[in-house]
């Protein structure tokens, strides 16, 4: 057997070992959650199945408790992960929930950002499992970082003004601040432009859907 089809089949049983704890004892609406966020990142090159994202999203819908275990089960995942595609999904999932999931998403994870955990703070993320791994390592940074900046940039505007204001209303220092703060995200997106084999990869083209819209 090939080291690609070994690696693959030790990713399927991560998985399958993840689900089946996640269901150990009684059956909540923690444990789906739990259960969906790992089937939502499985160990393939496939995207994220878009039934798994959709239900994730409505589960933790007019729930901060439904959202906090959301945002501890996949800063879990993301920790724990050394696989690039685990990773990379895991990043998508926050941008998808950010976009489409509750509002207290922001909140929950800029509270897990700021503890430290490895959520968004994946400078030193690397998957050595091939040779041809750092330009996807180097993506998954680079994605991880616009994410942050874009997510600290939303929160500093609704620390400013609750909720945001518009550029009409903001007075001239304010202006040049949130001027710079798009700027910063400008230079984020353009530095997610994946490089060499990551160039090729469907996983990481379709993840970046989301970012250019």
């Amino acid at each position: 057997m090939s080291q690609s089809k070994i690696k693959k089949a030790l990713g399927l049983v991560k998985d399958r070992t993840s689900i089946g704890l996640a269901k150990v004892g009684m059956a909540t609406i923690t444990t789906d959650l739990e259960v969906a966020i790992v089937k939502a990142t499985r160990h393939s090159s496939s995207p994220p199945d878009e039934r798994h994202i959709r239900e994730i999203i409505t589960l933790t819908s007019y729930s901060r408790f439904h959202v906090g275990s959301a945002v501890s089960a996949i800063a879990k995942r993301i920790g724990k992960t050394r696989n690039w595609t685990v990773a990379l999904k895991c990043l998508i999932l926050v941008h998808r929930l950010l976009a489409e999931g509750d509002p207290s998403y922001e909140q929950e994870f800029t509270y897990a950002t700021r503890r430290g955990t490895r959520l968004l703070n994946l400078s030193d993320f690397r998957d050595v499992s091939h040779s041809d791994s750092w330009d996807f390592s180097a993506f998954v940074r680079t994605y991880a970082l616009y994410l942050d900046q874009r997510l600290e940039s939303r929160m500093k505007a609704r620390d400013d003004s609750l909720p945001p204001k518009p550029f009409r209303e903001l007075g001239t220092d304010k202006v040049f601040a949130r001027i710079q703060s798009l700027q910063h995200i400008l230079e984020r997106f353009l530095a997610t432009r994946p490089t060499g084999y990551a160039k090729q990869s469907r996983l990481i083209i379709i993840s970046l859907y989301p970012v250019v819209q």
